[in-house]
């Protein structure tokens, strides 16, 4: 049997690869190039204290790479 795991990433991670990457609170899709640092979301500002519940903290992770 084989286990999928998903990495997520919080505001102020570098990003690991370029790619877009999903918002997962709101599905809100950017383009991050490698070796920048994640922002907040623009959609639905997830990672800031007018966040989404649950997606309020720096420390939550809410950026997931798609492609």
């Amino acid at each position: 049997m084989t286990t999928l795991v998903t990495q997520l990433f919080r505001k102020g991670d570098t990003m690991p690869v370029s790619g877009m990457y999903v918002c997962v609170p709101c599905g809100f899709m950017q383009y991050f190039a490698e070796g920048t640092v994640f922002i907040e979301c623009i959609a639905c500002l997830a990672g800031t204290p007018d966040g989404p519940e649950g997606y309020r903290e720096n420390e939550q992770e809410f950026w997931q790479l798609v492609g």
